[in-house]
């Protein structure tokens, strides 16, 4: 099986900034997880007050104010990981935009964890706060593959042009992605992961019996994964052949197929701990192999563009 992300010869500092990058993004993924399990054992408040727990650094625990204490301790020990990258990066000026909107996000991040204990679990502050987690997993990511790959962005990214149709397509499905990230948050801080206590019905009585209230919520959920299903099945066939994107396609279709079942599992067996924690887990999957397809085809145009300005280029200097 062909590498997914082959490495491109940079020089050793790039190669250590690229493992210390993909593997932050791999502790925040985990710690986007971890959050969900917070949800799932209703810990999201287990400490009423925020920075400190009970006014303490470390408090008195038991498993909710474990859970709530240990995402915030994870938390700030990724801050610290990202600020000792920086300071190794921050030299290479072609990393110096990247770092800065990595930062942004963390720091936005930092403010709506505070603003989700201190306004007691607002429904708002808890989906801003789960897609700028996931935004911040995937800018991670991303740098990481940067650096890996040469921040000048030269490195192939497939090994044939994009066929018809898939730049748009993969805009398409990064639109549905945000879409339903939006939506689970908001099903999610709205307790609605039962409004409908059955699957694929509604409460046994129609695939759409509403689309208003917490019912209505859970409804455009499971309809717009459907949705990204039907495109991300069809990109994936768009770009069979073109090498990495079309593997991260076809990846993505399998993903999606098991976030629909593991879906349903949780409304089959009331939403469990367990299932909750895959459900976020596969959820972040598909959120950064859709922003890695997004890129290569970003990148991939941007060759294919550059490399015909380059030979006029060249021909009129000759």
């Amino acid at each position: 099986m062909p590498e997914i992300f082959p490495a491109a010869p940079t020089d050793r500092q790039d190669r250590r900034l690229a493992t210390g990058f993909l593997v932050l993004a791999g502790l925040t993924f985990c710690l986007i997880d971890l959050g969900a399990l917070v949800r799932a054992f209703d810990a999201g408040l287990a400490c009423p007050d925020w920075p400190l727990c009970y006014g303490e650094v470390v408090p008195p625990f038991d498993l909710k104010v474990a859970f709530e204490w240990g995402h915030r301790a994870f938390a700030g020990s990724i801050s610290l990981g990202l600020l000792a990258l920086s300071a190794m990066g921050w030299p290479k000026r072609a990393l110096r935009s990247r770092l800065v909107f990595a930062w942004a996000l963390l720091l936005t991040q930092v403010v709506f964890g505070g603003l989700t204990v201190l306004l007691l679990l607002a429904p708002w502050t808890v989906a801003v706060h789960l897609i700028l987690g996931n935004s911040f997993c995937l800018t991670l990511l991303w740098i990481g593959l940067d650096c890996r790959e040469g921040l000048s962005g030269s490195a192939e990214h497939n090994e044939i042009g994009l066929p018809a149709g898939v730049p748009v397509l993969a805009g398409l499905c990064a639109l549905v992605v945000a879409l339903q990230m939006v939506l689970g948050g908001w099903v999610s801080s709205h307790y609605a992961g039962l409004a409908c206590a059955d699957f694929p019905t509604c409460d046994g009585e129609a695939f759409v019996p509403t689309l208003s209230g917490p019912v209505g919520m859970h409804v455009l959920h499971r309809l717009n994964g459907v949705l990204l299903l039907g495109l991300m099945a069809v990109l994936a066939w768009r770009a069979r052949g073109t090498g990495r994107p079309g593997r991260l396609a076809a990846w993505a279709v399998g993903l999606i197929g098991i976030q629909i079942a593991v879906g349903a599992a949780n409304v089959i067996f009331r939403l469990p701990w367990a299932v909750t924690g895959l459900h976020s887990a596969l959820a972040t999957s598909i959120v950064l192999a859709t922003a890695l397809i997004v890129r290569d085809v970003v990148r991939a145009r941007q060759h294919h563009v550059s490399e015909p300005m380059m030979n006029a280029r060249i021909a009129e200097a000759q």
